[in-house]
């Protein structure tokens, strides 16, 4: 019995498993590229994005409110998000019913309360993270993506194993293309996979734990557990309030809420994001962040939503080393934790990706031709055979 090798095996789950995932995988590749620039792209097109710097404070929660209600016809406004001195502030309502969503968000200067902009539909980039995130077919979708995620992280493995040099003199071909004028496309194809492919897979493997983290809670837990090397899993228990649920809101609750959460932050800030509790005893979350520029280091106050009372906070820099780790999922997805630089790497290395299933779906198409002429050739020959005897 012929024995079969390792790589052999290897060769043959990279293949099926890319098989499998590889138009998901392509999809998520080429929205995850778009996404990792989607605030500077949004900043560019939309000039209501940005405002003139004034030398005030921004408006409290209650004004900016009474200045964009009649956009919102009575319904909720249930987030407001202070984007720095130079930005205009978001309110946004959503829901959902009988399976319809919707949502209004209202761009305001933040000086002045005035109305720059009201958003009622789905922008490009809305159809993007939907895209990317579920393939715009809701929690079906979801599940695709995440094992086709999962199928990934397997195939960027195995295909090291495959791409590992048997020898010294196999090595150079491994790292950079060594064409000329004469190599064909099949060669090159194989180049532009094998190689591309070993570049773009140290950053991959970032963007799909990242990714698998959201959607396999055991891997959320693996790495908090690597992360604090071995400490016991703290779960995030969601602050809730205790006042009684008759009770009457205060009109300048948000406000209240708004100057306590400025003043035990005790620092300049650049974004201030305030989120009103969809439960009954939920909570009224506001994040604060010195720089626009990353989310994992934001820290989080909580209020009773009806008292305005401060139930709890969550502080960055008192997060042990796994709760610090989840934080920064979503930078490092989306390079934003190295910077520019990083969103670059996330970038091309997406790009990369999104061409992998199709480079690697040509070889093996290829290989297949050349087994079926073989097989034809070898048929021939024997009838050859059969016909002279």
């Amino acid at each position: 019995m012929k024995k079969i090798s390792f790589k052999k095996i290897i060769g043959q789950l990279h293949l099926w498993l890319g098989l499998a995932s590889g138009l998901v995988v392509f999809v998520v590749a080429i929205t995850g590229a778009i996404w990792a620039f989607e605030s500077e792209i949004s900043d560019i097109i939309h000039d209501y994005r940005t405002v003139k710097v004034e030398n005030k404070s921004p408006l409290p929660p209650t004004k900016l409110k009474q200045s964009a209600s009649k956009y919102f016809a009575g319904k909720p406004i249930q987030s407001i998000d202070y984007q720095g001195n130079n930005r205009s502030v978001m309110l946004r309502h959503w829901s959902e019913s009988n399976g319809k969503e919707e949502r209004i968000i209202a761009y305001l200067n933040p000086y002045s309360g005035e109305v720059l902009h009201v958003q009622t539909n789905h922008d490009f980039f809305d159809v993007i993270i939907e895209l990317h995130v579920n393939l715009m077919m809701g929690d079906i979708g979801r599940y695709i993506v995440d094992f086709a995620t999962l199928f990934f992280l397997i195939l960027l493995i195995s295909g090291i194993v495959l791409w590992w040099p048997k020898n010294k003199a196999a090595v150079k071909q491994r790292y950079k293309f060594d064409w000329k004028i004469n190599t064909k496309w099949k060669r090159k194809n194989y180049d532009l996979h094998n190689i591309l492919g070993f570049y773009a897979s140290w950053v991959a493997i970032f963007i799909s734990i990242t990714g698998l983290a959201w959607g396999f809670e055991w891997v959320n837990k693996s790495i908090y557990f690597t992360a604090t090397l071995g400490a016991e899993y703290k779960e995030y228990l969601e602050p809730k309030s205790l006042s009684n649920p008759n009770q009457v809101i205060a009109n300048d609750l948000e406000d209240r809420i708004y100057h306590q959460s400025i003043e035990r932050y005790g620092k300049p800030f650049e974004t201030l994001s305030m989120y009103q509790a969809d439960k009954p005893n939920g909570a009224y979350a506001v994040y604060i962040n010195d720089s626009r520029k990353t989310y994992y280091d934001a820290d989080s106050y909580f209020f009773d939503k009806r008292t305005g009372q401060f139930i709890a906070e969550e502080l960055f820099e008192k997060m042990n080393n796994g709760q610090k780790a989840r934080s920064m999922y979503y930078d490092i997805h989306i390079g934003k934790i190295w910077g520019l630089p990083g969103q670059f790497l996330v970038f091309f290395a997406s790009l990369i990706v999104a061409s992998l299933p199709i480079t690697g779906f040509y070889i093996w198409w290829g290989r297949r031709s050349k087994e079926k002429k073989s097989g034809f050739k070898v048929k021939k020959q024997n009838e050859q055979v059969n016909h002279v005897c």
